[in-house]
């Protein structure tokens, strides 16, 4: 009879042993590494929900928890005003974005100078439900009734993603309330947002000396570094009137969209 060997094909005890020691250590390997993914993801989505002012969301929504007085103009911004006034050639029509809307007077005032389609967006929703109500009292004005379509979200500037590029965007501080490490890419994603040859529209906040942020001071230069790269200015006026109450004047700009 001849013997019949079954090396090769069952392992020895010891072998066995070192296999399943191997197992063990791989399957361990494995879900450490399923766990430091799952915690990234945790750590990522995180990131995201903080948004804009990098860790200053609590601070904006108790700000606007509080009432949203300490830079209330209790009705659109002077510059703005003057722009559609003296300068309305130089605003597209089309589709426009009000990003950090907050009260939503400006977005209120876009719509009720002709704009076709105004979307005011906030991470607060105390402020959105602010903007609602000053929208709806307007509305309810009769012969002041909006002409344009106005609508309000609860959206963060950075994570939002719009279903079609905008011809106008507007904002009136949201440069200076944002962290000046996000400012690259607060202009990466208005370039993404706006249509070519559309316009952006900027209100920068009154450079003012504060003991701490936000917002931040903001220079016209500042705000020039990060979107040369996709737009052209048109226009500066640094003799806008000021919010009540606070130093320095409001520096407004217009940019073509490259």
């Amino acid at each position: 009879m001849m013997a019949i060997s079954l090396e090769g094909r069952l392992p020895s005890t010891a072998a066995t042993s070192e296999i399943a020691t191997g197992a063990t250590t791989a399957a361990v390997a494995a879900a450490a590494a399923v766990a430091a993914a799952a915690a990234a993801t945790v750590q990522i989505k995180a990131v995201q929900a903080g948004g804009v002012g990098s860790g200053h969301r609590r601070e904006w929504e108790a700000y606007w928890a509080n009432g949203g007085h300490e830079y209330d103009q209790k009705g659109p911004s002077v510059a703005l005003q003057e722009l559609l006034e003296d300068h309305r050639w130089l605003l597209p029509r089309g589709r426009c974005l009000v990003a950090g809307c907050g009260s939503g007077y400006d977005a209120v005032y876009l719509a009720q100078r002709g704009v076709p389609h105004v979307l005011g967006i906030d991470f607060c929703e105390p402020a959105i439900a602010k903007a609602n109500k000053a929208s709806l009292l307007e509305a309810a004005g009769g012969a002041s009734a909006l002409p344009g379509k106005l609508t309000f979200a609860v959206e963060d500037f950075f994570a939002f993603e719009p279903p079609m590029r905008f011809t106008l965007a507007y904002e009136y501080g949201l440069f200076s309330a944002i962290s000046p490490s996000q400012r690259q890419q607060w202009a990466e994603k208005y370039a993404r947002m706006i249509a070519p040859q559309g316009s952006l529209i900027i209100v920068l906040f009154p450079l003012i000396h504060r003991r701490q942020s936000p917002p931040y001071q903001a220079t016209m230069a500042e705000c020039e570094q990060v979107l040369k790269r996709y737009f052209m200015l048109l226009r500066v006026d640094p003799n806008c009137r000021c919010i009540e109450g606070q130093e320095g004047n409001e520096l407004m700009s217009v940019w073509k969209r490259l």
